[in-house]
């Protein structure tokens, strides 16, 4: 197993856990290591490479968990039988791409990279998602079951409505209106089976290829890669301490017909758009018959003062559309999106979502109906609160105490992540820090694209930090960042 391990590639380097990782992926893709063979023990394997066993464990998880390998329990660990083969590789062997669509191509050529790798690549931190001890799984579960049984299905299981079911929608209108302080009717909840789905439908309803939309620059990037493969020209608008810079909105040269905005957490920043920034927004908009696009992006996790009133419940001419979900706390077992739309872009979308089959399951919006219904959600959204905002202040004030001024930290109060400015050091020589503390730390070079970033900029994802270790982890974090 040591001839797997590219041991020259890393000369020079630590050799963690990501590092020994890439090197088993790359031996499964190149047929070194084939289907359903087996791999070395945990501990044999770290005797080999001179690394703590930990690290190994370390390494077997991160595999299992993209579908790389799995455990036949006693027997050991295995090249999984669905071990995945990069996309484009598996493609060129078998697919003539006479019979694809420039669209599709385009997903293939476009930046030579397999998709499938990088959505591998994504950590827990890049999702955003809560530690898997805080999912309500067994709620969701006993939520389900109680819609299952056949008198159920019968009763409520196939009641047609494109726009999604009855009982959700009634349950989240009433769950906006009291959270967020934006009046709307049932009639005006749309549901979509995630995100993207919804945002596709949207672009391609208001949008025609060569039509322009703003995004944050830096910012979450899914938006701007949906919108990229629609044929749509993405313009980059910058952010400042308020928020998205109307002002350079308003100076843009292209015509914006519509603006996606995440105003109560940036990512990374975690900015909040002030009420200032708000208003303004909402005047270009009226002032340039556009649509903005407010996404609810980790607003449920709110640590300082109260929220700004969001866009929607500002909105008095219908150019917000609301977008958001609890993706962050109910994922891997829902990434449902709901949205509240003006109420005369309700008949389109029907059309459009009955013309793409676009469609959201039955039985997960009627958990979420009843989670929304009996408060569980939202006792369940004050715990995570109470419970992170400690380990979020512990982070910090550690951060300041081991580094003093070389890790400047913007006190913003929202999400899951604290962005840490590092001075003094390199991105390189912080990830591998961080790699070897055991951190959940990640460069923000992926949210940009034209604004300037700073070397060393990063963000740390804290829930999962235990105020008690979270001294330990730091120092520790140092000592291989200053060694």
């Amino acid at each position: 197993m040591l001839a797997l391990i590219d041991l020259e590639a890393f000369e020079g380097k630590h050799l963690g856990y990501l590092e020994i990782a890439e090197s088993i992926i790359e031996a499964i893709k190149s047929g070194r290591l084939s289907v359903n063979s087996t791999l070395p023990t945990s501990r044999s394997l770290a005797e080999s490479l001179g690394v703590s066993r930990d690290t190994v464990v370390r390494c077997y998880d991160h595999l299992k968990s993209l579908g790389w390998i799995e455990s036949h329990g006693r027997k050991g660990m295995f090249v999984s039988s669905t071990a995945k083969v990069p996309v484009k590789e598996r493609l060129e062997k078998s697919l003539n791409k006479n019979r694809l669509s420039d669209y599709a191509r385009g997903l293939l050529d476009e930046s030579g990279e397999d998709i499938g790798t990088q959505v591998d690549s994504y950590e827990p931190i890049r999702f955003g998602v809560v530690p898997k001890t805080y999912r309500p799984t067994a709620r969701w579960k006993k939520a389900l079951q109680n819609f299952a049984a056949p008198s159920m299905i019968g009763e409520r299981g196939y009641v047609a409505n494109v726009l999604g079911r009855p009982e959700l929608r009634t349950q989240f209108s009433s769950y906006i209106c009291s959270n967020r302080g934006a009046l709307c009717s049932p009639e005006d909840v749309v549901i979509f089976n995630g995100s993207f789905s919804a945002l596709s439908l949207i672009f391609r309803i208001f949008l025609d290829p060569g039509d322009s939309i703003a995004i944050e620059d830096p910012g979450f990037g899914g938006p701007a890669s949906t919108a990229a493969y629609l044929g749509l020209n993405v313009v980059p608008i910058p952010i400042d301490s308020d928020g998205l810079s109307v002002e350079r909105l308003a100076n843009c040269q292209e015509r914006i017909k519509l603006v996606y905005v995440t105003p109560n957490h940036h990512e990374p920043s975690g900015i909040t758009m002030t009420l200032t920034r708000r208003k303004q927004l909402l005047a270009w908009a009226q002032k340039n018959d556009a649509l903005i696009i407010e996404d609810e992006h980790d607003g449920m996790f709110h640590y300082g003062k109260m929220m700004p009133p969001s866009l929607k419940s500002m909105d008095t001419q219908d150019n917000v559309i609301y977008l958001t979900s609890f993706w962050q706390i109910l994922y891997p077992l829902t990434s449902l999106c709901l949205t509240v739309v003006p109420s005369s872009l309700c008949e389109v979308l029907n059309i459009a979502k009955i013309r793409t089959a676009n469609l959201a399951e039955n039985q997960p919006q009627l958990a979420l109906s009843e989670l929304l219904e009996t408060g569980y959600l939202q006792r369940h959204i004050s715990k995570l609160q109470h419970d992170f905002g400690p380990r979020r202040r512990a982070l910090i004030y550690e951060l300041k105490r081991a580094f003093g001024a070389r890790a400047q930290v913007p006190l913003h109060t929202g999400g899951l992540k604290v962005m840490v400015q590092f001075c003094d050091y390199s991105d390189e020589a912080i990830l591998n820090a961080a790699n070897r503390a055991n951190l959940a730390l990640a460069s923000t070079a992926p949210f940009y694209q034209n604004a300037k970033r700073n070397e060393g900029e990063c963000v740390i994802y804290f829930p999962d930090l235990e105020e008690s270790s979270t001294r330990k982890k730091i120092d520790v974090f140092k000592q291989h960042l200053n060694g």
